[in-house]
C-alpha cells in the first residue's frame, strides 16, 4: 500500500494556470465539504466562510501549498501525513488569527470544548481530517484532477481562469467592507 501511495503522489503541479484551477477548486470543495456538514448537523443549508461566493480560500491556499511545498514527502507517506497537519493547522491558526484582527474580534470558527485545541483556532480533530484530506489531494484526487484539466482546450483553460479571478477579486472586495456573517457562519 504505502508503496502504491508513493508511486500516485511523485506527479508536481508547478504550472500557473493549473494552480489557479487547483485553488478555485479546492476553494469551492472546500465550501461544499463545511455547508454539507453544516446541513447535516444543524439541518439548515448555512453559506459558510467570509466571502460571499461559494468558495473557501482556506482550502485552495492549503491545497496550493500541500502541492507545492510537500511535494518532496510523496515517497514518505507518513512523514507527508505529518508534515500536512502542521502546514494546515498553521494556515487554519493564522487566517483565525488574522480574520479576527481584521474584524475587531470576530471569528469564522471555534474548536474551544475539542480535544487538543489551541485557542479555539485549531484542534486534533481538525488536523487529523487536514491530515487525511491532504493525502487524498495527493493521492488519489491530483491525478485525477489532472487528467481532466488537460482535456479542457488551453483557450478553455484561460477564459475559466479568468472568469473565476475576476469574481473572486470583486467578491474579496466586497467582502473587505461587508463579510459574510450571522447564525453558523461567525462566532
Amino acid at each position: 500500500m504505502i508503496e502504491k501511495i508513493g508511486h500516485v503522489c511523485e506527479g508536481k503541479y508547478d504550472s500557473f494556470w493549473p494552480m489557479v484551477m487547483i485553488f478555485f477548486t479546492m476553494s469551492l470543495t472546500g465550501w461544499l465539504w463545511e455547508v454539507c456538514l453544516h446541513l447535516i448537523s444543524d439541518g439548515s443549508f448555512v453559506n459558510r466562510g467570509f466571502l460571499h461566493g461559494p468558495w473557501l480560500p482556506i482550502y485552495g491556499s492549503g491545497s496550493i501549498l500541500i502541492l507545492t511545498l510537500l511535494h518532496k514527502l510523496r515517497k514518505k507517506p507518513l512523514l507527508e501525513f505529518l508534515a500536512i497537519i502542521l502546514l494546515c493547522g498553521c494556515i487554519e491558526y493564522y487566517i483565525s488569527w488574522f480574520l479576527e484582527q481584521m474584524y475587531d474580534g470576530m471569528r469564522w470558527w471555534d474548536y474551544s470544548g475539542y480535544h487538543l485545541d489551541i485557542n479555539g483556532r485549531v484542534c486534533l480533530l481538525g488536523a487529523v481530517c487536514f491530515g487525511l484530506g491532504g493525502m487524498a489531494l495527493n493521492c488519489y484526487l491530483m491525478p485525477l484532477y489532472m487528467r481532466l484539466y488537460h482535456k479542457l482546450s488551453r483557450r478553455w483553460r484561460y477564459i475559466l481562469c479568468g472568469i473565476f479571478i475576476t469574481v473572486f477579486l470583486l467578491d474579496i472586495t466586497y467582502c473587505a467592507v461587508s463579510p459574510n456573517m450571522g447564525y453558523g457562519i461567525s462566532e
